[in-house]
């Protein structure tokens, strides 16, 4: 599945960081966990490190991201290997006067992870997302509304995913803090839909790079419990 959250901190790093004419390649290398029993009564914690490497320009961005998974269910089971890889392309529209952006992107999950072990559906998955960033006096104001086109194994019939969220974002001189509440349709019939809470912070070390974490909790059943995650990126 592609990856649900649709506030990437990149996107945001590079409008705030990044003069309109300015195109800057960059590396993300992060950790995190989530977990949960996803409204199934059995717990499951991902352990994921995540390697990205795109590009972020005045016009258009794109972005290529795969991880290593380690998934533990229950304490009964472990499988770890490479997961999914994950490409992503947009572009960047700027409002005059700068106050509004509006980044609508393709995505595209190539079924990389091994799906005997659980890590992956192996199947292909396709998305389209519209991300927009406003400007409200001091605050950036954050929405999102994205679709994905599941991809179904033999004996599953998964439902596409729509997607919403809205948040907000402070930026202060070397850093930023904000938070957004997303929305997600579930992709099994029957099943609750996923609402959760997400917290994003970044420290800037001038233009050359920053670290950022984000932390998400579930606010229904069917979300995870708890997710986090931390990173550093380096912009050449």
């Amino acid at each position: 599945m592609i990856d649900p959250k649709r506030f990437p901190i990149l996107l945001l790093l590079g409008i705030l960081i990044l003069p309109d004419a300015a195109a800057r390649t960059y590396l993300d290398v992060g950790v995190g966990q989530i977990s949960g029993d996803f409204d199934t009564g059995v717990t499951t914690t991902l352990n994921a490190v995540k390697v990205e490497y795109g590009y972020f320009g005045p016009e258009y961005f794109f972005s290529a991201a795969t991880a290593y998974l380690n998934q533990d269910t229950d304490g009964l089971d472990q499988q770890s290997g490479m997961g999914d890889v994950i490409l992503e392309a947009g572009s960047i529209y700027r409002a005059q006067g700068g106050d509004l952006r509006l980044l609508p992107s393709v995505s595209v999950k190539l079924p990389t992870a091994d799906e005997d072990k659980m890590l992956g559906s192996g199947e292909t998955d396709i998305g389209a997302f519209l991300n927009m960033y406003q400007k409200c006096g001091g605050l950036v104001c954050t929405a999102a509304v994205g679709y994905i086109v599941a991809g179904e194994p033999d004996g599953v019939d998964y439902n596409n995913v729509m997607q919403l969220s809205i948040g907000g974002f402070k930026a202060f001189q070397y850093a930023g803090l904000g938070a957004y509440l997303q929305y997600d349709s579930a992709m099994l019939e029957g099943r609750t839909d996923p609402v959760k809470l997400g917290v994003d912070w970044f420290y800037l070390f001038g233009v050359e790079y920053a670290v950022y974490i984000n932390g998400t909790a579930g606010l229904n059943s069917a979300a995870p419990d708890y997710g986090i995650r931390a990173g550093v990126v380096w912009w050449f």
